[in-house]
């Protein structure tokens, strides 16, 4: 891959995360908010709260990690690497939003059989 593709990758990735360190929680709340109102299915529940538990877990990690960086003297081998952080958080969020989404589609798709 080109030096400065990969990098304008990291960048976007980074302004990404930048912006899901307070969006994580937040959509979590959302999801799981929206799943408890519908009922119907509990493994539906179960699947999002998997995710998101997944999700807030990631965030805390890498959000450590950067609050790490920012404050330390020592951040990482190289300059960019509190970008990288940055990045993986944002690889994290958008992760959870398509696995979000896949679940909401399948959920869709398939109608839920009676409750017996």
């Amino acid at each position: 891959m080109n030096s400065s593709l990969s990098s304008a990758l990291i960048y976007l990735l980074g302004f990404v995360g930048l912006a899901s360190i307070g969006l994580i929680p937040l959509r979590v709340w959302q999801v799981l908010r929206r799943a408890l109102a519908f009922k119907k299915s509990r493994l539906l529940i179960v699947f999002l709260a998997l995710i998101a538990a997944m999700a807030l877990l990631g965030d805390a990690q890498i959000t450590t990690r950067i609050f790490k960086c920012l404050t330390e003297s020592y951040c990482g081998p190289g300059v960019a690497s509190g970008w990288i952080y940055l990045a993986m958080l944002g690889v994290v969020y958008l992760v959870f939003e398509v696995s979000v989404l896949l679940i909401w589609k399948i959920n869709r798709a398939k109608p839920f059989p009676p409750a017996a």
